[in-house]
């Protein structure tokens, strides 16, 4: 059964989200501080992690970052800020999408299902590519650099499996933006700049290449 933590210091939050989960099929873990919420994810290894910014003992960007540090777990943020500043942060804490609230049913759902649907299901059916020490296997999910394994969120494996499907040529952002949020209809560019942001981190760390930003028309890598 697919387990979501839902995290809220706010008890009436949690259980409304409970609720509006309710009758999915889903196994509702709870925690209502920061540092219960990292006990819950340790313990209990969520499917999806649906987090509010503001928790005390431990905030909630934190606990983002050390859960994102730890595993590819899809997180959720829930958010009473606004702006592109704040969806910008969010993101490059590690969250892989954000709700403001207040919010119903019908958003809620389907921001779950899709974070759900992406980790859950290789973005394409092709073989594995390489560029130089990366190689990325499509269906296995797996990106290695000599033959170590990176440590990649679902959309940021699905935007290096586009890149490394062309190597060489350009991407066009609105085809980065479609391949890892296919569900959205007005993906924000913004979101794309932070993942991608965070996979050029993990990837000069590990001595991969690198995407090159074509300015005024997209990605490129190798």
């Amino acid at each position: 059964m697919t387990a979501i933590l839902i995290v809220d210091d706010d008890r009436a939050m949690v259980g409304m989200v409970a609720a509006l989960l309710g009758g999915e099929g889903y196994d509702l873990i709870t925690a209502y501080d920061g540092e219960g919420a990292l006990r819950r994810h340790a313990d209990e290894s969520p499917d999806l992690v649906i987090l509010d910014r503001r928790l005390p003992r431990l905030s909630g960007d934190e606990v983002c970052r050390r859960i994102r540090e730890a595993s590819d777990t899809p997180i959720l943020m829930l958010t009473g800020e606004r702006g592109t500043d704040q969806r910008a942060k969010l993101l490059d804490l590690g969250a892989d999408d954000y709700l403001e609230k207040p919010f119903g049913r019908t958003e809620l759902l389907a921001r779950v299902r899709a974070l759900l649907r992406r980790a859950a299901t290789p973005r394409r059916s092709a073989a594995a590519g390489r560029i130089g020490p990366l190689e990325v296997d499509v269906a296995a999910h797996r990106a290695t650099v000599r033959g170590t394994v990176l440590a990649l969120t679902p959309i940021e494996f699905s935007l290096l499996a586009v890149l490394a499907g062309r190597p060489g040529e350009v991407v066009a952002r609105r085809a980065l933006l479609r391949a890892a949020w296919p569900d959205e209809r007005e993906p924000d560019p913004e979101w794309l700049k932070a993942h991608l942001a965070r996979l050029r981190t993990k990837l000069e760390g590990a001595g991969a290449p690198l995407p090159q930003n074509v300015r005024g028309v997209g990605y490129r890598l190798g």
